[in-house]
């Protein structure tokens, strides 16, 4: 039997050793045939969301679509998934892995290719209008939930486009400000998930970013192009530009593979001189199409392979995902859940109360087949004996420049009477969305509005919208507060369940709140209002001269909870954090040695117990701290984790693998990651701000 198997496996390494040689022998017979022309074309966008292909070669087109909540389409209606932040914010790998599945499953129902999805850049400024598309501050965290992300859509037969490469943390004026960031933050903060994308997900395609990095264009940039992803990381999939975001020809030379939707640069009468002006042009030339080539048919080679996942199924993931991924940030006196003797008469309030607050805007933002409102879903979900009501906020006369008007307050006068208040407050796809950034700050009458409830109920629950962080002057006034991000079409259902009690709550922030904006790191250089641009105009737009800002990233490595732990300053609410229903208790630790090194790795292993009356998830977070530091380090950082779910009363062991890599840092001098010898402490809790275990492990 052992002898079949092995040699049953070889068969089937070497039929896959076979495939791809055919491919690349197809490839290069292609290569030999086809016309400059033709080669040109390929390299170019067509028709807005495809490749062109090679009609006289019979090379299919590639077709593209936009995510990564879900498949964007002009005429069709599709499943709407939660923002990816809230997908981040379950911290369940295998939850975001079939979530990927699920998307992929809608993008081969319309025969499309390529999803232009994950994004992944990092959760520097609580402004950034593109937030709920990434997946949070750090770089760990983010890696772990992209991977899984990229594994469920290719597990699929579908393409995974990793964007936007790289330092895209902002959304305002992002053609034309520079993000200024040096060699460690790239190599620590900023570049992890993609190159975790590459080698760990093996991501199909990449996508350039619209910011300049440093002064140039990430999509002419041959150090992020050449020197990163192709030496360092190895990346051999097809490098595309976001829309309309290549600036001139230097991008053919800096390694672009395709400038997407149409070349505008890259195209015959622009490229061909060069191609025809040196043979070390005509190999770059040869060296796209080929990845491009090569690109469509492995693809096309085993086009939608996997089975489907039905509508049913893709339905209950998105539901899942918002279930997890809702997070409960405050419940003072166990106001929530809303259930037993005294708690039937609900009052539902607030402008997002009566919408389908699903998503953020721009091309992320999926036509929704099935939204259903927060209070429509709480009225639908709850008990028969149970009494909802809604205050609806006139669009008009609700307030004035002052705050809330008379006439509306005089509306309040029924709010003590209520067992409990839900206000549903935050932001809009029209204020938070691509191409623009947002306020920190609820809208002023939102405010006034929480805090008009607050003083008349003291079991005022708020429930925010929101791709992040919010300032939250009315916190220490309400009974509860729940951070709904953009949940999705199933996103009222899931928040419902959450209310009532039918789901645990277990989503943790893979993000830092922090009090004022102020505290945040970059409060300091992040200024939409007064951009430093440079006297001159560098580059063109759409055949216009522009200038170039400059957004300097001072806290360097220091971002999220790396800033909080190093200036010691509390935030309001800390990255992990997020409550439950329950109560647990991590102890009982073993590890079967303290040294780590090239050759031995630390196993170690702890009890997580659920020591209350209901059933629900806990995540146990690991992060390492150098205890003496060679170089500047953040006091700690995360660099393992694991969701478990126990019944009420249960226990189970959770064990961490612990390796020398995970104590590495970007030395600067040396160009390349480093690990000191030392003495370091292995920190694990359920929050960033709540470390229960303390060990200490020696570095050799």
């Amino acid at each position: 039997m052992r002898s079949y198997l092995l040699v049953l496996i070889c068969f089937m390494l070497s039929s896959l050793g076979f495939a791809q040689t055919d491919v690349n022998s197809k490839v290069e017979s292609l290569l030999l045939r086809m016309t400059i022309e033709e080669k040109i074309d390929l390299i170019g966008g067509y028709k807005g969301f495809n490749t062109r292909g090679v009609p006289r070669l019979n090379v299919p087109t590639m077709r593209f679509t936009d995510g990564p909540m879900g498949v964007k389409d002009k005429k069709k209606k599709f499943t709407a998934y939660p923002a990816t932040i809230c997908a981040a914010a379950t911290w369940n790998r295998d939850l975001v892995f079939q979530m990927g599945q699920s998307i992929a499953s809608d993008v081969k129902t319309i025969d499309k290719d390529v999803l232009l999805a994950p994004g992944v850049n990092l959760y520097r400024v609580p402004q950034c209008g593109r937030n709920f598309e990434y997946m949070g501050e750090d770089p760990y965290l983010t890696s772990q939930m992209a991977v899984a992300y990229i594994r469920g859509v290719q597990d699929m037969g579908v393409v995974a486009t990793v964007k936007h490469f790289v330092a895209n943390n902002q959304d305002y004026d992002r053609h034309r400000v520079s993000s200024e960031v040096d060699e460690r933050a790239l190599h620590e903060i900023y570049f992890p998930p993609f190159k975790a994308a590459v080698q760990e997900a093996a991501v199909g395609a990449i996508m350039t970013s619209y910011n300049p990095l440093n002064g140039v264009h990430t999509s002419e940039s041959h150090y992020l192009i050449e020197d990163v992803l192709r030496e360092k990381w190895g990346f051999k999939g097809v490098v595309m530009s976001d829309w309309v975001s290549v600036y001139s020809t230097d991008a053919f030379k800096a390694g672009l593979d395709l400038e997407m939707p149409r070349p505008q640069y890259l195209n015959v009468e622009s490229v061909k001189p060069i191609v025809l002006s040196s043979p070390d042009s005509m190999k770059l030339l040869d060296d796209k199409v080929r990845r491009i080539l090569t690109f469509t048919l492995n693809h096309q080679k085993d086009k939608y392979s996997k089975q489907g996942v039905d509508l049913a199924s893709r339905e209950e993931c998105a539901k899942s995902v918002a279930e997890e991924g809702i997070v409960l940030l405050k419940n003072k006196r166990s106001l929530l859940p809303i259930e037993g003797v005294g708690m039937k008469r609900i009052l539902v309030v607030g402008p997002n109360a009566k919408q389908s607050m699903y998503s953020g805007g721009g091309a992320a933002k999926v036509k929704a087949a099935k939204p259903l409102s927060f209070y429509d879903s709480m009225v639908a979900s709850a008990p028969n004996n149970y009494e909802i009501d809604l205050l609806e906020l006139p669009k008009n006369d609700a307030y004035t420049n002052d705050g809330l008007s008379d006439d509306f307050v005089s509306k309040l006068y029924a709010v003590p009477g209520y067992d409990v208040v839900v206000a549903f407050v935050g932001f809009t796809s029209n204020i938070e969305g691509e191409g623009h950034d947002r306020p920190f700050g609820l809208p002023m009458f939102q405010n006034d509005l929480i805090g008009a409830l607050a003083q008349r109920n003291r079991n005022t629950v708020v429930v925010i919208n929101a791709g992040g962080g919010v300032a939250m002057p009315w916190v220490d006034k309400v009974g509860a507060i729940v951070h709904s991000w953009y949940p999705g079409q199933e996103g009222g259902r899931a928040l419902a369940n959450i209310l009532y009690g039918k789901v645990n709550p277990s989503g943790k922030l893979p993000i830092t709140i922090e009090k004022r904006w102020e505290d945040n790191a970059a409060s300091a250089s992040y200024d939409i209002n007064h951009a430093k641009l440079d006297s001159k105009p560098l580059y063109s737009i759409h055949g216009k001269p522009h200038k170039m800002g400059k957004e300097f990233y001072k806290e360097g490595v220091f971002t999220g909870y790396r800033h909080f732990d190093h200036v010691k300053k509390k935030p309001l609410f800390a990255f992990g954090s997020g409550l439950s229903y329950t109560k647990f208790k991590l102890g009982s630790v073993s590890m079967d040695r303290n040294i780590v090194s090239d050759m031995e790795t630390v196993k170690l292993t702890l009890t997580v117990k659920n020591c209350g009356d209901r059933s629900g998830s806990e995540t146990v977070q690991l992060y390492v701290h150098d205890m003496k530091p060679k170089v500047v380090r953040p006091m700690k950082e995360l660099k393992l984790f694991q969701k478990v779910f126990l019944e009420a009363g249960a226990s189970k062991e959770v064990t961490f693998h612990v390796k020398r890599d995970m104590f590495a840092f970007y030395d600067v001098e040396r160009h390349d990651w480093a690990v000191h010898a030392g003495k370091y402490q292995l920190l694990i809790g359920d929050a960033s701000d709540n470390i229960v275990i303390r060990k200490k492990v020696e570095v050799r």
